[in-house]
């Protein structure tokens, strides 16, 4: 669940929490880092005297009972604390820590019923609690929700004074009006005061298969003193940067400015009040990172054989809190933008040059524009040319046991069979719960055939595309495939795991052209664009690949990489060293690589290479830019090194599921990569 704050209040401005101390201090700092600065925001607790009722639910395993579960209308499915196919949920996560500065992150979750037609009405019931002395009361919580677009009706907080029999309605939760925020909510129900009451937090659906609630830290308050002081006269927010008082805000939100881009710094914040001064909330450490990265900066490949073909890959991450469009251009790949066209189809209308074999009317590729084409849960982005495309939208398909297997297959296709041939063609695949191969429910598939004996074998080209939900512009060199064939097909395969519920794809723009002697090198994707930091499609893996036209063929060239933020040059050596020179930057020498398995569960492995003596840091960070853990930190030798990390923190405790960085630094070299942790 993405931890976006919003704060919410009946009768207040701030959200409560009872510290027991005189001047209630911010809790959870949070901290994004960015180009030379890290944005930093927090909460401002409270404090309404007495706590009556508090639940924060920190152990997963013991959620469930910590309040009792009452089903008004049960059909076996859904409701607090159970899944749609009427199995338990130990509990839900994703909320804030029960203590500033904690890492628990469970929460009570309440889910929709397995069907349209299927209704629920579920209640999570408070203790018995006592107001009869006190003139004032709140109930403070927080609140998230997944799926909020198929809220069918609002939830409710309610409030009883006769045990249970009656209830009186005191706040209505729209999810779609939450979307995905985390919403801190404060409900003065001062009214109440005098009486015993129960609250009951009501998740109700009238229909079905609607959205998933999260509620956590719920707290009940009182006093009995009709002027009771609370905090004291709030007057400003003191930054602390590093132990040190470096600014001064009003606001619940700072920029920290100029800032070294590589170096952590550490945050904390105090609520300074004309009585005094608060303690400081728990502290928040974030390392600020250029915006947009390649990585590496050099490619040096061996000398190729006639027909030889090799790979790498460059890595682009966008640190941003915004995202930014990509392009990838060069001398050499403008040869191949010129070649001749073997085949063109734009996707306007009908196909020119391709045939699903399923049917004109029961195939499942269609042509349509992103207004025709889209779903609910799959909308597709208008494509550069702003027309048609081609389309397979399998959440309109939806679930069942009939899997979907969409193939859009081409023309004969005729070439020379003496030069290199090229496939280029705009792709649409957001792939958000993964390939197949990861068995994620919602997982999908999409492949790049060639046959060169008329469809009688399938040659696979690629199996690894997927772009986010936005265009992305691919090639693939296809002679390492076809050889010197002069005629072969190509095809375009969808399929969704065997029946899963998956999402779709779309394409446009499709061409086949046939290079010359000057065609040797591709880049795959060469066009799209970097999602902000922490989303789904932050780092785009991009293929280089180097094909021998002749033997003992050599080249170089340099590859730009631009986006809205800056412009950056990747050297290929193809039979020739080339290394960057600015900066004391010599990736070719050292290096940080992937890690695999990723993503991982229980542990992965991380080699990294040190050309020369030199101090060496490999440390993890989460994607706030928190330091978790320091895999090595000391003087090493030359040579290559392997690492093993099990994903735990510093401290020893086991890292919740998620991405994150690491990243290897030494005085002349500087790499950071991702990784996922699953469990």
């Amino acid at each position: 669940m993405k931890k976006s704050l919003k704060l919410f209040s009946l009768g207040l401005i701030i959200t409560s929490y009872s510290f027991g101390q005189t001047f209630c201090p911010p809790a959870y700092v949070d901290a994004y880092f960015f180009d030379e600065e890290v944005f930093l925001s927090w909460v401002q607790t409270n404090d309404f005297d007495d706590i009556l009722f508090d639940e924060c639910f920190p152990v997963c395993s013991l959620a469930i009972g910590e309040m009792e579960i009452i089903n008004d209308v049960d059909n076996g499915t859904g409701g607090w604390f159970r899944y749609s196919d009427s199995t338990t949920i130990d509990c839900g996560a994703g909320m804030f820590p029960c203590d500033d500065g904690g890492d628990d992150d469970f929460s009570a979750h309440a889910v929709y019923t397995q069907s349209d037609t299927i209704p629920i009405d579920s209640r999570l019931i408070s203790s018995s609690i006592d107001l009869t002395d006190k003139v004032s009361a709140y109930i403070e919580f927080i609140e998230g929700y997944n799926w909020s677009v198929d809220a069918n009706d609002p939830n409710l907080v309610e409030v009883s004074t006769d045990g249970g029999e009656t209830w009186s309605v005191v706040y209505s939760s729209w999810a779609g009006e939450i979307g995905d925020d985390i919403l801190f909510v404060t409900l003065d129900i001062s009214n109440y005061a005098g009486s015993e009451i129960l609250v009951a937090f009501r998740y109700y659906d009238s229909v079905g298969y609607g959205e998933e609630w999260f509620v956590d830290e719920i707290t009940v308050s009182g006093s009995a003193t009709p002027d009771y002081a609370g905090c004291g006269t709030f007057d400003h927010y003191g930054i602390y940067v590093d132990g040190v008082l470096t600014y001064e805000t009003e606001d619940t939100w700072y920029t920290v400015p100029e800032l070294e881009n590589g170096t952590e710094y550490c945050f904390e914040v105090t609520a300074v009040y004309y009585e005094g001064e608060s303690e400081p909330s728990a502290g928040v450490c974030a390392t600020p990172m250029g915006p947009f990265q390649v990585n590496p900066l050099t490619l040096n490949f061996d000398e190729l054989s006639m027909g030889e073909y090799q790979e790498m890959v460059v890595t682009i991450e966008n640190f941003d809190t915004l995202g930014t469009d990509y392009d990838i251009t060069s001398i050499e790949l403008s040869n191949i933008e010129v070649a001749i066209d073997v085949l063109t189809d734009p996707m306007e209308g009908n196909y020119v040059s391709f045939t699903d074999p399923a049917g004109s009317f029961a195939g499942v590729w269609g042509i349509g524009d992103s207004a025709f084409a889209s779903s609910t849960y799959l909308p597709f982005n208008v494509p550069d040319d702003g027309g048609d495309f081609a389309y397979v939208n399998d959440d309109a398909i939806g679930d069942g046991s009939d899997p979907t297997d969409g193939w859009l297959i081409s023309d004969e296709i005729w070439v020379s069979g003496a030069y290199p041939t090229f496939l280029l063609f705009d792709l649409f695949f957001p792939n958000p719960d993964g390939l197949c191969s990861s068995g994620n429910l919602y997982s999908d598939d999409f492949l790049v055939h060639v046959s060169v004996d008329d469809e009688e074998n399938w040659i696979l080209v690629d199996s690894s595309a997927a772009t986010g939900w936005w265009w992305a512009s691919y090639m693939f060199n296809l002679a390492p495939h076809i050889g010197d064939a002069g005629t072969f097909k190509v095809a375009f395969q969808y399929h969704d795991c065997g029946g899963n519920w998956g999402y779709g794809v779309a394409l446009d723009n499709i061409s086949i052209k046939e290079g010359d002697d000057f065609t040797w090198i591709t880049v795959s994707p060469y066009s799209g664009y970097a999602d902000p930091i922490g989303n789904l499609n932050d780092s785009i893996s991009v293929t280089v690949g180097v094909y021998g036209p002749y033997d003992e063929f050599t080249a170089t060239d340099e590859i730009l990489v631009s986006s809205d933020n800056v412009d950056l040059t990747v050297l290929v050596g193809v039979g020739v060293v080339v290394s960057v020179d600015n900066s004391g930057l010599t990736p070719f020498q050292f290096a940080l690589h992937q890690n695999y398995p990723n993503p991982f569960n229980p542990e992965t492995n991380i080699q990294f290479d040190v050309a020369e003596k030199s101090d060496v840091t490999v440390s993890i960070f989460n994607i706030m830019g928190q330091k978790v853990a320091t895999l090595i930190n000391g003087n090493l030798d030359a040579g290559v090194y392997h690492l093993t990390w099990n994903g735990l923190s510093d401290l020893g405790t086991a890292l919740p599921s998620g991405m994150y960085f690491y990243e290897m630094r030494s005085p002349k070299f500087h790499s950071v990569k991702k990784l996922v942790l699953v469990k």
